[in-house]
């Protein structure tokens, strides 16, 4: 997951200077695929990690952020790219990914070989 983040990042960084339609289109479809997924392994992720109990009010408070972010990026892309600000645009599409990839870095649960557990008093961290 957090390499999909750093692809992500990576792929967005040339479009701070102006490229071909064909190019930017491909490059911005590619970071789409990266986020994409980024959110299937996360519904993969989240069972493995968290109780029955916590799991679906995780996963809700987590895809309302989401949301958020989702309605909140095209008002921020348009105002900065309105006002000339494309670089800044850019950086700060950069930036967020890149710090998706440092949270996904620093989790620390292992999954692989552990049960799935239904209650929070099952859980061992």
């Amino acid at each position: 997951m957090s390499g999909l983040f750093l692809v992500c990042a990576a792929v967005l960084l040339p479009l701070v200077q102006p490229l071909g339609s064909g190019t930017t289109t491909f490059l911005l479809f590619l970071a789409r695929a990266c986020i994409t997924g980024t959110f299937t392994i996360v519904y993969i992720y989240a069972p493995e990690v968290y109780p029955t109990e916590l799991r679906a009010t995780g996963l809700g408070i987590a895809n309302s952020f989401a949301r958020i972010g989702g309605v909140l990026c095209p008002m921020v892309a348009v105002e900065l790219v309105k006002n000339c600000q494309l670089t800044l645009a850019v950086i700060l599409f950069v930036v967020v990914p890149f710090s998706g990839a440092v949270a996904v870095a620093l989790l620390p649960i292992e999954t692989s070989g552990r049960l799935l557990t239904d209650t929070v008093d099952e859980t061992k961290i």
